[in-house]
């Protein structure tokens, strides 16, 4: 199951430098862009960034504990907003 997972992840990337490449103009550069590849190299980037930048995020910035308790239950002041 953790070798699909790697694997998947590792074709997502190199789908979206492949259509990052077309959108450069690295590959093909007198062919016009196609809006089909600006839209798969956005969404390859955004899944990616999503996935290992916001897991960085959540554990060295914000630093999230599902052990912590959250303000509604530690003031239990019964009063609803």
């Amino acid at each position: 199951m953790q070798s699909a997972k790697i694997i998947i992840w590792a074709g997502l990337a190199v789908l979206g430098a492949i259509a990052l490449a077309f959108v450069t103009g690295l590959i093909n550069p007198q062919e016009k862009v196609n809006g089909l590849w600006l839209v798969m190299s956005a969404g390859g980037i955004y899944v990616l960034a999503f996935r290992f930048y916001g897991r960085w995020i959540s554990q060295r910035v914000v630093e999230l504990n599902d052990q912590r308790v959250t303000p509604a239950v530690r003031l239990r002041d019964e009063v609803e907003y």
